[in-house]
């Protein structure tokens, strides 16, 4: 079923395009898109689906159109000393000209108001950092070239927005450690996932998707900050099926509800890769770089890779905030990381609704981990010594 937006009003989607679930025990899926190319997708039972989709396509427009930049200055302008360090030190690793640091730091940016997530106080850093675009900041294209929707969210509620950011940030800086060093809390048992699911929805899409290959739950949170994260990736020997390759990702308060989340995000990945072979489209018409090269590694030989994992329990050394987005404001405090939230809002029938991302040279400033990529940090220094060598070299197969 399709839905147009008859009345065309700008602020809306051109379309929403509900698809079936085949099965009534299977999460509906859920599509948006505009005229511009922009487009959001959401699975889930109910109007979660819908919610989410049309949540991930108010994020992805805004970020890809509508990011404007403040003001123009040096890296300085109104960060402290300390701060424009950090993103000089990050810039001479993703810039492709091998600038140096007096040449970084004499640079005049358009710059974006920002606010410091440890005290909320204003200050601006440059707009590559948070835009999608490189209109109106080709300046900085050579400088920051590679970017990405990581720390990206879009509520209703500020608080929401901010949290969503935060939460989608670190889950991706633990995808990278993870992948990086194949070092992790360890696999979970299908025994244990099925315990987890036993009132959720997931349960029967979990058992499905085992069935049809081999499914592997991975434990990889850091024990230094609260919640849980879970990724979950699908295996599949027989070269005649579509999905040879797959994988879903959750950062939540507890496992289970990580286990849940991880698996829709596994079905959604798993059944856009199914349409776009089934339609017989061609990858190299794809311009999104994360999700060509997720489309490229749509192999088993993936799947047997990224399960080739190293377990080590880590344990905090103190016990952690509550997960929230005080409690996550107060860890990244806790390690004293650097961290800035761009804010913007939106105005629809009279209701306001927030576009937050968060950004923070103290961690990896994007996920293509192969190439242009900050891989000095102050989250990396726990573990640079176990990065591996070849992991290094191939961007993570996520898209």
């Amino acid at each position: 079923m399709i839905l147009y937006n008859s009345i065309c009003e700008s602020v809306l989607p051109g379309a929403l395009i509900c698809q079936p679930s085949c099965l009534v025990s299977f999460p509906s899926s859920v599509e948006v898109e505009d005229s511009w190319l922009n487009g959001g997708s959401g699975i889930g039972d109910g109007s979660s689906s819908i919610k989410a989709a049309l949540g991930e396509y108010f994020e992805r427009r805004h970020f890809y159109m509508e990011v404007m930049s403040n003001v123009v200055g040096n890296i300085n302008h109104s960060l402290t000393r300390v701060e424009a360090e950090k993103f000089i030190e990050a810039f001479s690793q993703t810039n492709e000209n091998d600038l140096t640091s007096a040449q970084l730091f004499s640079h005049s940016y358009n710059l974006t108001k920002v606010y410091r997530a440890s005290d909320f106080s204003v200050c601006h850093i440059p707009t590559a950092c948070i835009s999608l675009n490189y209109h109106k900041i080709e300046s900085e294209s050579s400088i920051y070239p590679l970017r990405d929707t990581c720390g990206c969210s879009f509520h209703w509620c500020f608080e929401e927005a901010g949290f969503g950011a935060i939460k989608e940030y670190l889950e991706r800086q633990f995808l990278a450690r993870f992948w990086l060093t194949r070092k992790c809390q360890g696999l979970i048992t299908s025994e244990n996932v099925l315990e987890a699911l036993c009132e959720s929805r997931a349960k029967t899409l979990y058992q499905a998707l085992h069935k049809s290959g081999e499914l592997v739950v991975i434990d990889i949170s850091d024990a230094d900050y609260p919640g849980s994260c879970i990724l979950t990736v699908y295996g599949q020997k027989n070269r005649k099926r579509h999905v040879q390759y797959c994988a879903g990702m959750s950062y939540a308060k507890t496992r289970a509800a990580a286990i849940e989340k991880s698996i829709y995000e596994l079905w959604q990945t798993y059944r856009f890769v199914g349409l776009f072979l089934a339609t017989e489209r061609d990858i190299d018409e794809v311009k999104d770089p994360y999700l060509k090269h997720f489309l490229n590694c749509n192999t088993y030989d993936t799947y047997k890779e990224i399960i080739r994992i190293d377990p080590c329990s880590m344990f905090a050394s103190e016990s952690c905030p509550v997960f929230s987005f005080s409690g996550l404001l107060a860890t990244l405090k806790a390690q004293q990381v650097d961290g800035y939230l761009y804010v913007d809002s939106l105005s629809i029938n009279n209701d306001s609704y927030f576009f937050c991302k968060f950004v923070s040279p103290d961690f990896f400033l994007h996920m293509n981990n192969s190439r242009g990529i900050n891989t000095r940090n102050k989250y990396s220094q726990i573990f640079s010594a176990q990065i591996d060598a070849e992991r290094k070299n191939m961007m993570v197969p996520f898209p």
